[in-house]
């Protein structure tokens, strides 16, 4: 069964909760706590993540980018463990960014997967509608990974928390919103 059919279960539900509220759960950590707990319990949780997902047999590049999250999450925090700590929504933007970027390369782009699901059979100029549309996702990833890195490195911890818990969630919601209304204006113009 895809992933996205597969019924949530209650330990998926906190790791979903946990990832959104990432930021603020930082924030709380640092405040009570050294970077470096707050560092450990990451990879802690990241490894709980990823166990999961290797039961659930997630596909290879799911599985090959957990990894490589915590193994860089990791190496970061004998380097600089709050760094370490903020780079999390960094690594996860260009994680996203790689996944579409490389549903380029190897087709069907993600996007198009998704209109599949939804509609059924698409036409060339869906195909290349849906082409179009995960290249943006990956030009706004690899946006949004670069204003978290400036966050993490440059910022202090209000903004950094400012921005990867609720500013990205916000261009997140406009970038689908937009996308969607973009997608009905296309579709009207062809019918007509």
């Amino acid at each position: 069964m895809p992933s996205w059919r597969r019924k949530l279960r209650p330990l998926d539900l906190l790791f979903v909760l946990i990832s959104l509220t990432y930021p603020f759960v930082v924030y709380f950590g640092l405040v009570h706590f050294p970077p470096l707990t707050v560092g450990l319990a990451l990879v802690v949780f990241l490894v709980l993540r990823l166990l999961l997902q290797r039961q659930r047999r997630a596909q290879r590049s799911e599985f090959g980018i957990y990894v490589a999250v915590v193994m860089a999450i990791v190496l970061l925090l004998s380097v600089n463990e709050l760094l370490a700590i903020k780079a999390y929504p960094v690594l996860i933007s260009l994680s996203f960014a790689f996944l579409f970027g490389y549903s380029l390369l190897n087709p069907p782009p993600i996007i198009e997967r998704f209109a599949r699901m939804m509609e059924g059979e698409l036409d060339e100029q869906a195909i290349r509608y849906t082409r179009n549309v995960t290249v943006a996702w990956v030009v706004f990833f690899l946006l949004n990974a670069a204003v978290s890195l400036w966050t993490a490195l440059y910022a202090d911890l209000e903004i950094w928390t400012l921005y990867n818990g609720f500013i990205s969630y916000i261009l997140i919601g406009l970038m689908f919103g937009g996308e969607f209304l973009l997608r009905q204006f296309v579709k009207r113009k062809k019918v007509s």
